[in-house]
């Protein structure tokens, strides 16, 4: 078996039989080969994740005080149709401190996006000033938008294969007679991508309370790696 290296990609080869022998006296080689294709886009989806946080030494006024955050701040986002909530996780713990009074503490994580940081960033701003706590802000594709951006990136894929294909045959002195087998995988499916959150200049801590989080959309890959089984001969 023979290894021949590709800049896109690898090929190795391997000579077998036909499958239909009775058909056709001339043996096939075997050609597996990989290639890779890529699509870049701006990301069109920003998310930002919030925790409401109450504490009192009365585990009901605690979850009292939790609820009417998170009810503040969903019916807020309610007014933008771009905008859209997910109330998830509740808890509720009670801390004993050594030389204290216990006291309860009830909390509830909330998520919010947009596909325009202009709607959600000002949201993020109003929250952070209420009390809330933000947890994370976080920019990726929707999944339509990385589907349309996964099918272009197979189509250069698959033309980058029929090339490696091609140009393998001709060195060869051989022809490709059918491609056998496709195997598409995303491996490079692009993560959420944190955001760094511009901190409040020194000695201005009154004019932060009004500014907004700031974010850069920046461009993702989706990648398509497809893996093709090639049959060459005469």
């Amino acid at each position: 078996m023979g290894l021949v290296a590709l800049a896109s990609g690898m090929a190795v080869l391997a000579h077998t039989p036909a499958a239909h022998a009775e058909d056709n006296k001339e043996p096939y080689t075997r050609l597996e080969i990989h290639a890779t294709g890529t699509t870049e886009a701006a990301p069109d989806k920003l998310s930002a994740r919030f925790r409401a946080e109450s504490q009192n030494k009365n585990a009901a006024s605690a979850q009292g005080g939790v609820n009417a955050v998170v009810k503040k701040a969903t019916d807020e986002a309610a007014k933008n149709a771009d905008i859209k909530a997910a109330v998830l996780q509740y808890s509720v713990y009670e801390t004993r401190p050594e030389k204290a009074s216990p006291y309860w503490t009830a909390s509830q994580t909330l998520s919010f996006s947009a596909t325009d940081g202009k709607n959600l960033l000002p949201l993020a701003g109003q929250l952070q000033a209420k009390g809330l706590i933000l947890e994370g802000l976080d920019w990726s594709l929707s999944d339509e938008k990385r589907q349309s951006l996964f099918l272009e990136a197979e189509k250069k894929a698959i033309i980058e294969l029929k090339k490696q294909a091609d140009t393998l045959a001709q060195s060869l002195g051989l022809h490709v007679a059918r491609f056998t087998q496709i195997s598409v995988s995303d491996q490079g499916y692009p993560h959420p991508m944190p955001i760094m959150l511009r901190a409040a200049v020194a000695g201005a801590a009154n004019d932060s309370l009004d500014a907004s989080p700031s974010s850069t959309a920046e461009t993702q890959t989706v990648r398509a790696d497809l893996r093709a089984t090639v049959l060459l001969e005469p």
